[in-house]
């Protein structure tokens, strides 16, 4: 799937990480840039390292 960098930066972390989870549980990613797929985990990543996930209460 193709992903619009800033429609994604405006979801929730929570949206962010369901997209992530599907993304990486596809067999294929037929249309999926290899740009999409960076700015998913470069997201990922950064959240982790930071450690500022927002927790869902």
């Amino acid at each position: 799937m193709k992903y619009n960098r800033q429609a994604f930066c405006d979801l929730s972390d929570k949206e962010k990480l369901k997209i992530i989870k599907n993304e990486l549980s596809l067999v294929t990613h037929n249309g999926t840039t290899k740009d999409d797929l960076l700015m998913l985990l470069d997201w990922t990543y950064n959240r982790l390292v930071k450690g500022d996930l927002e927790v869902e209460k």
